[in-house]
């Protein structure tokens, strides 16, 4: 038996509803016994309850695998959903109604069942305050846990590094940066001290971590001091605790038996094609970072992701990017990192990956599932991120 915990704040689309309910293991013996998986909707997610193409799908899960579906009460009344799903959907717990509590106390509450004995629990943030509401999302589940008299922990990565910056005056949006301080503030006043921090590659690209000509040594500029920039590994080695970690869209598989004393498993989802964003080559990063810390980690490309794997990649002489297929040629050989990729992905797209990648094993729908709801003889936890 185990407990599972998911969070998304992104949309959902009917792809993903098509396989990631492989992964809760809820049928047969190969995962979570029924009852003990539960998924939270806050942000764009939420229109995944009223859409024609997805709202079926979620009912069914709640029904035939007794799924607890947990919807964020006040986002779905500030998108105009709280109605509808309140009516139409009675198998979602509408966090906020009378008798339920808030959303993130909830969700906090699910985490800390699983992850028995924490005295923590973290926020990983990839995405930049003001154009994305992650930020907003993050500074409520972090407040959740400092008034649950546990340790707040941040790391900022990729565009969540813009949260350290000094100064921020929005006019129409909560300030991030002065929310962070006050958890700050507030954990150490009750003797809880907070970790929070950056990582130097994305503080360093961002222009928060600069060369002093004086010294000869990088140092923070413009930054708010309750974020430290730190190297990623030095991030990553809190990923090998017993704390639950959530992102934008994350998630988590505890076994009863698991006794907190070993390192969790990770598993990185590569969900955005490879070039346009800087997702795909952030989840590559923190999992090659991940593995030569020691962490066992696998990488799954599926959804968009696989485009990562399709045709040859050829960086223009005038352009200057990484090339993710020789990224992930060069690093096959790194013990402890294991590269997958999902067929009905390709065949939803009708590609094959390149034959310079035949180290990438294919895995199906019934792969997936043994994949990351029995990873192995020992009993260990597992963490899921989706980049």
């Amino acid at each position: 038996m185990a407990s599972s915990t998911f969070l998304f704040c992104d949309p959902v689309s009917p792809e993903r509803l098509g396989w990631w309910p492989e992964i809760l293991g809820a049928s047969g013996n190969r995962g979570p016994a029924r009852g003990s998986s539960a998924v939270f909707l806050t942000g764009d997610s939420l229109f995944s309850l009223v859409d024609a193409k997805t709202r079926d799908t979620w009912r069914m899960l709640a029904e035939s695998r007794d799924l607890r579906i947990v919807a964020d009460g006040d986002e779905l009344q500030l998108h105009g959903l709280r109605e509808t799903v309140s009516k139409n959907a009675p198998w979602v717990t509408v966090a906020g109604s009378p008798g339920q509590p808030q959303f993130w106390q909830s969700l906090l509450s699910a985490l800390v069942t699983g992850w028995k004995g924490t005295k923590s629990a973290a926020f990983l943030l990839c995405n930049g305050p003001y154009m994305s509401r992650v930020s907003v999302y993050m500074t409520r589940f972090l407040a959740s846990v400092q008034a649950a008299a546990l340790h707040p922990e941040l790391y900022t990565y990729l565009d969540g590094v813009h949260s350290l910056h000094n100064g921020q005056r929005p006019s129409e949006f909560e300030n991030i940066g002065r929310a962070i301080a006050g958890i700050s503030a507030s954990a150490i006043q009750s003797g809880r001290d907070p970790w929070f921090a950056a990582c130097s590659r994305c503080a360093t690209a961002r222009g928060y971590y600069q060369m002093n000509p004086g010294t000869g040594f990088c140092e923070p500029a413009s930054c708010i001091s309750e974020v430290a920039i730190r190297p990623l590994k030095e991030i990553l080695q809190r990923f090998s605790g017993n704390l639950p970690i959530v992102s934008h869209a994350a998630g988590d598989i505890v076994p009863d038996g698991w006794s907190g004393e070993t390192s969790p498993r990770l598993v990185v989802v590569i969900a955005n094609p490879p070039y346009c964003t800087e997702w795909t080559f952030g989840g590559l990063s923190l999992a090659l970072a991940a593995a030569m810390g020691g962490i066992r980690t696998t990488v799954l490309f599926i959804e968009q992701g696989v485009y990562a794997l399709y045709g040859t990649h050829e960086v223009p002489a005038h352009d200057k990017v990484f090339n993710v297929q020789e990224m992930i040629a060069v690093t096959t050989d790194i013990k402890g990192l294991d590269y997958l990729v999902y067929g009905p992905s390709l065949d939803d797209r009708g590609i094959d990956p390149s034959p310079e990648f035949p180290m990438v094993s294919r895995i199906e729908n019934e792969d997936l599932g043994r994949l990351l709801s029995n990873p192995g003889k020992d009993v260990e936890a597992t963490r899921i991120l989706f980049f």
